[in-house]
């Protein structure tokens, strides 16, 4: 195959001359004609796919050898033609584009996309020996290799998470001053109900007096679907600040009631509202901070619900007889506004605001696990609280006397060492895996309070009934923000579920106390095993529904969900 050659340079210049003075001439003369003499003939190249269909020189194919003249006029014999290869190979695709050009060519590495609704992934950071390392406010001695967690939300913003650190455990120490007002006080409505029913307002019966803490209950979890998506949006500052005053004053306010309507409103309605405001925030911002270690996080800050949960009863039962209700009322108040200002400076958020959108996560509600989750929070609570409302009231039916009001306390406390102890033993075998197991043992539990009715037995079963309560309230956070696509949006799953907790905490102490009936103690004591096996049945659905979420997420049976 023979080349076109390129003219030689001085028939170049003199055709160029002649041009130039044919242009000169004609400017001279204006309309005398000059003939010039053609151009040469140069020749075009063209694709060689094109070269059957048009006449005219080609350009070897790619691969083919070079001749002599065109590799010394790309440097010599060292010019190695470029292989046609493909500049990028996609395992979800069979497109492959191709380049043709006298360019050397990296294949790029394989390309693999994962199919899920967020993508994790562990980066190791190498630390040296006797070295510090620092993440987002996280400091401590290590060696070796040291993993953190990233979150690749859909819109593709990465989220480390520190998993410990200064900074990371003052936000839970914050969540805990937090949770111990606004959740533990709500854990400790059984005291509120045993001194309403049996000392401030003995005139009524046990079920009328239950829609105040149930009420009261309602409003605490209920406005978490809403205040949940506030905090996503504006952060913790403003609804700790206006939850803690809340709170406080209406504690205080609360030393001056004495009538059935007046503490409705005050305990129902007003405190309702700053407990509701106080205990959403911590669920969302310590949800910043961990995630490999976010079991044992929430084990720690649900244990500051705990430990008012004990706390608070015991000022109930111990302090009115020694400086009367309402100064007992407004000492809690002092308390709750002096924890609320040390959870106001202590938390802090590390994500921005959710973006612009929806108030609500409803497509959450596409995936069974999550629609398992949220129905059993209806079913735990309609039979946990009901039993937080009547254990103090069963022990009085039963005998037990001053020591009735203790077993809340003991329930509670033991409840403190579960949130702990399964929480960090959540970090290794998983949420709902620990849950589940839990909550079948608490199932076994509580039909077995049917047969009991002595000190010794029913302290025992309220050790081992808080202790296992401990898996589903330090884990239920976990298992609904488990679900998101983006932790910006944490704060509204775990509202979501909050609000099927509020239903079942409006009804649940009415249907308990209704179940017992009006009558006399011996009567209310022998109606109690209809209301135990109304609690126990719910507590069963509730092992079916957290089975059927964790089979959800995955079916194998040692797979760490």
């Amino acid at each position: 195959m023979s080349y076109p050659q390129p003219e030689a340079a001085g028939a170049v210049n003199t055709n160029a001359n002649a041009r130039s003075a044919s242009i000169s001439s004609h400017d001279s003369h204006h309309r005398q004609s000059v003939d010039l003499p053609p151009l040469p003939n140069i020749p075009r190249a063209v694709p060689n796919r094109y070269a059957a269909s048009r006449p005219g020189p080609t350009v070897p194919p790619l691969g083919a050898p070079v001749p002599a003249t065109r590799q010394a006029g790309y440097g010599g014999a060292g010019f190695t033609p470029v292989q046609r290869s493909s500049s990028r190979l996609s395992n979800r695709s069979f497109n492959q584009t191709f380049i043709d050009a006298p360019v050397t060519i990296t294949a790029l590495p394989e390309i693999r996309r994962q199919e899920t609704h967020a993508s994790v992934r562990t980066e190791m950071t190498k630390v040296e020996d006797g070295g510090k390392a620092e993440e987002g406010g996280e400091g401590m001695s290590m060696q070796g290799e040291k993993g953190k967690v990233v979150q690749v939300s859909q819109d593709g913003t990465e989220v480390t998470f520190p998993d410990g650190g200064k900074a990371a455990w003052l936000v839970v120490l914050g969540g805990v001053c937090a949770l111990f007002c606004g959740f533990g006080l709500t854990a400790a409505l059984g005291g509120f109900q045993t001194y309403y029913t049996f000392t401030l307002i003995p005139t009524y019966s046990s079920s009328t007096i239950a829609w105040i803490p149930g009420t009261q209950a309602f409003i605490t979890f209920g406005l978490a679907a809403f205040t949940g998506s506030l905090f996503d949006k504006y952060g913790h500052k403003p609804l700790i600040f206006v939850g803690s005053v809340m709170s406080g004053l209406g504690l205080i306010l609360l030393g001056f009631c004495t009538e059935y309507w007046q503490l409705f409103l005050v305990h129902a309605l007003v405190i309702g509202i700053g407990n509701n405001l106080i205990f959403i925030s911590p669920m969302g911002v310590v949800g910043q901070w961990f995630s490999r270690r976010r079991g044992l996080a929430f084990g720690i800050l649900t244990a500051g619900a705990s430990l008012g949960s004990v706390i608070w009863p015991l000022i109930i039962a111990k302090l009115p007889p020694i400086i009367g209700f309402p100064w007992t009322v407004r000492l809690m108040g002092f308390i709750t506004i002096a924890l609320g200002a040390a959870a106001f400076f202590l938390l802090k958020t590390r994500l921005p605001p959710k973006p612009p959108g929806p108030f609500f996560y409803f497509k959450a509600f596409r995936k069974v696990s999550y629609c398992c989750v949220s129905l059993s929070s209806f079913t735990y609570i309609m039979s946990f609280f009901s039993f937080l409302s009547f254990i103090g009231t069963f022990g009085q039916l039963a005998g037990l006397g001053d020591f009735a009001p203790y077993l809340l306390i003991i329930t509670n406390g033991s409840s403190a060492f579960g949130r702990i102890s399964l929480g960090l033993l959540a970090d290794y075998v998983g949420p709902y895996n620990i849950t589940s197991f839990s909550i079948l043992i608490m199932t076994v539990l509580y039909w077995s309070w049917i047969a009991l009715r002595t000190e010794p037995g029913l302290t025992a079963f309220a050790v081992l009934f808080g202790f296992w309560s401990g898996a589903y309230v330090s884990q239920q956070a976990p298992m609904s923000s488990a679900e998101a696509d983006d932790m910006r949006f944490a704060g509204t799953l775990v509202g979501q579920v909050m609000f099927f907790m509020s239903i079942a905490q409006l009804v649940s102490g009415s249907i308990f106390g209704a179940l017992l009936g009006n009558g006399s103690p011996e009567s209310q004591l022998a109606n109690a095993n209809k209301a135990i096996a109304f609690g126990a049945s719910m507590m069963t659905a509730t092992t079916i529904l957290l089975v059927i979420g964790r089979l959800a997420r995955s079916r194998e049976l040692w797979a760490k969900v």
